[in-house]
């Protein structure tokens, strides 16, 4: 509690408890992420792209190289996986295409090579399968010959059960990296594949308007790491076991209108939405001015190809050897006690009230999310040998929050205590911009917006706005409430003066 005393008026500040990030904060940028910083910083620069989008982008690119080496440490206990599904809302001409093109580019690169070679295998393959084939039949008719002869067949069946033992394997494919594809396709590649897939589209409509997003379960399912059962009528059942899936779709906002004509409650309902980050930047185009770089040679992204090879050379491995485990990224102590409170907190903001009252799928998701964003964060800044630390966590608390506040606005599912505190957040700021230091509680109910008119209406807008510590509310021994609109600065002797002549208290 801090106690200021001026001209007989004492004026008391109220403590407050763990806060989440302020709702509609601007992008956090990363003070214990260097690297992530320089490829942002290097990215926005080449493409003049929206910050956000090139963020968003780029974690996902971190999801696609990471997901089939590390899983993360959950600290209620056991690992979970990395892996991100990202969504994209931008009009055309945005640079969605050139940055997916810039960040994929390594993976791209990776899959070519690694399939070099791939035809003439796949090739043996088909003569390995038509002597086998060959083989089966002769020892088959053998064994019918037998049989017809009353002869015994128990050698025979022994050579049969040998030769099905060796049955050639058809070669497989590096598919890092899927555009447009069917559920189908997606489930098959991930069980005869490396299991270790993105799913990527800068024109995302084919994806959801198209035949990808007819299995939402399955694509739950997932994100989850779950086993994904398939069964087939002509042709044998299968299971995927531990797949790792990275979705980035970007779209434009006519393309997300139909899809959430068409599916959007299903997709809501199901929790299927509620597991990405959204983002839909504001639009720089008219400020896209061409400037000159002098620095090439060592910015960020030429960091970012170097680090993303040194990454896939270590996917190879696990390609080689599949039985390999996984490393799994642990938290340090102190970013384990702050991740407890991070999730005691959403928690408590799921109930009627909090900030996911209407989006309980998005919050629930949300703890998960950031401790996935947190690994990839760590593991890039630091190697596969440290833990997260706390300030890495706090970068991808915000980071989390950046985008699930994009979320509840895009779904429109801000419960009403958010959009007070916007409203009266702006009515704040215009008077800061009237020069106003010093402002009468009774005078928002009087005179400001009429959805702040209700006494607990505004009371709890005003606790929200303390919370961020965008406000302090004073409260005068007469029983008049002052509401401080530069809580951390000094007590301003000639502003208070002045409020105090203008009210008529002197």
């Amino acid at each position: 509690m801090v106690t200021r005393q001026d001209g007989g008026q004492v004026m008391h500040r109220l403590s407050f408890p763990f806060r989440l990030p302020r709702f509609g904060s601007a992008l956090h940028r990363c003070d214990s992420c260097p690297k992530t910083t320089r490829l942002i910083d290097s990215l926005v620069y080449k493409t003049q792209a929206p910050a956000d989008l090139v963020m968003m982008t780029a974690l996902s690119s971190y999801s696609l190289s990471l997901q089939g080496i590390i899983d993360v440490e959950r600290p209620e206990g056991g690992v979970g996986p990395v892996s991100l599904y990202t969504l994209g809302i931008a009009d055309s001409g945005e640079r969605k295409t050139t940055l997916s093109r810039l960040l994929l580019k390594p993976h791209k690169d990776f899959q070519q090579r690694m399939n070099e070679g791939y035809e003439k295998k796949l090739i043996e393959f088909y003569v390995d399968e038509k002597i086998f084939n060959k083989r089966v039949q002769l020892l088959e008719k053998s064994i019918l010959k037998n049989i017809k002869a009353g002869e015994c067949h128990a050698k025979l069946k022994k050579q049969l059960v040998e030769i099905e033992l060796s049955r050639p394997k058809p070669p497989k494919k590096t598919q890092m990296v899927l555009e447009d594809t069917t559920p189908e396709a997606l489930v098959s590649e991930l069980n005869e594949g490396i299991g270790n897939v993105g799913l990527v589209s800068d024109e995302g409509a084919s994806i959801l308007n198209g035949r990808g997003a007819q299995n939402l379960p399955m694509l739950n399912s997932a994100w989850s790491s779950e086993l994904i059962t398939v069964n087939r009528k002509s042709s044998a059942s299968f299971m995927v076991l531990n797949p790792r899936l990275t979705m980035s779709i970007m779209l434009q906002p006519s393309a997300m209108k139909k899809f959430m004509a068409k599916k959007g409650e299903e997709s809501i309902g199901i929790g299927y939405i509620a597991r990405f980050l959204v983002c839909n930047p504001l639009s720089n185009q008219g400020e896209r001015f061409i400037g000159v770089s002098f620095d090439e040679e060592g910015d960020g992204y030429s960091e970012y190809l170097s680090m993303a090879e040194e990454i896939l050379a270590k996917v190879k491995e696990s390609i080689d050897a599949p039985e390999r485990e996984k490393k799994v990224i642990k938290f340090t102590l102190e970013a384990k006690k702050y991740r407890i409170e991070l999730c005691n907190e959403i928690e408590r903001n799921l109930r009627v009230g909090g900030r996911f009252q209407y989006s309980r799928g998005h919050g629930s998701k949300l703890a998960e999310n950031i401790s996935r964003i947190a690994a990839l964060l760590s593991y890039i800044e630091q190697g596969e040998d440290e833990a997260i630390s706390l300030g890495i966590l706090k970068d991808a608390e915000k980071i989390a929050f950046y985008y699930s506040d994009v979320y509840l606005r895009c779904f429109e599912v801000q419960p009403e205590y958010i959009k007070n505190a916007q409203t009266l957040r702006d009515y704040l700021q215009a008077a800061r911009e009237n020069g106003d230091r010093y402002l009468k509680k009774n005078k928002i109910r009087q005179s400001g917006p009429a959805s702040l008119r209700n006494k607990q209406v505004l009371e709890e807008a005003l606790n929200t706005l303390r919370g961020y510590r965008e406000l302090a509310a004073l409260l005068c021994p007469n029983g008049m409430v002052v509401i401080d609109l530069y809580p951390a600065y000094p007590v301003d002797e000639i502003q208070w003066d002045n409020f105090l002549k203008k009210n008529n208290l002197v």
